[in-house]
């Protein structure tokens, strides 16, 4: 009896442990864990970064106004219910960060890139609720939709516009940016503490996009 009650004891204490270790994730462990399993294109690490509350933003290019796409779960190589379609779905089964340093990152506001010119290689991570672009391109949709879409904004749509607004500015200032500066280009990716764990919450193709 003695026995089986130490053996509870040990497992709801390895519980415990598990439970706090996932809550007290440090964003180096994230960061380590969002280039590992985009690397690998491990589809199953990658989504368990993911809030299942809270999902996945791409922010993207169409034409020369920032997008975004809005995912729950991706897949890397297949073209699925999870895609987040053409260029990007490729861009995403092919794209790699290499020969970076992931011990050593710095925080910084500091983006060290201006297009396709990096003045410094590294993981550069910016205070929490420093950038908005999200935010900033929904209202930038928002504001000229008319002449974006070729037509007045319905009422409904502002309404939409603006709870989505709402929603990702909360988002945002819980965030902190981590731009990372590699051999193969810079990737943007945002980092959101959420009931104290860090997950991965957005994606930021367009900031470094310089072909628009």
């Amino acid at each position: 009896m003695r026995i089986l009650r130490r053996i509870i004891i040990l497992v709801i204490s390895c519980f415990i442990h598990i439970v706090a270790y996932g809550q007290h994730r440090t964003v180096q462990q994230i960061v380590d864990q969002v280039i590992h399993s985009y690397n690998n294109k491990d589809s199953i690490t990658f989504n368990a970064l993911l809030n299942k509350d809270v999902g996945l933003y791409f922010i993207t290019t169409l034409g020369v106004n920032n997008r975004w796409t809005y995912t729950s779960k991706m897949s890397f190589n297949h073209h699925t219910d999870c895609s987040i379609n053409d260029p990007y779905q490729d861009f995403l089964a092919q794209d790699q960060i290499s020969n970076t340093n992931q011990k050593n990152i710095t925080y910084s506001n500091r983006p060290f890139f201006e297009c396709e010119t990096i003045y410094k290689k590294g993981i550069f991570v910016a205070n929490k609720g420093k950038y908005h672009t999200l935010s900033e391109s929904i209202n930038f949709y928002k504001t000229h939709y008319s002449g974006i879409i070729g037509e007045e904004i319905t009422s409904d749509k502002a309404q939409e516009l603006d709870h989505l607004y709402s929603k990702v500015k909360r988002i945002e200032n819980q965030s902190r940016r981590i731009i990372v500066n590699s051999d193969t280009g810079t990737f943007i990716f945002y980092v959101t503490k959420i009931d104290g764990q860090w997950w991965l919450t957005m994606i930021d193709f367009a900031s470094a996009d310089c072909s628009v």
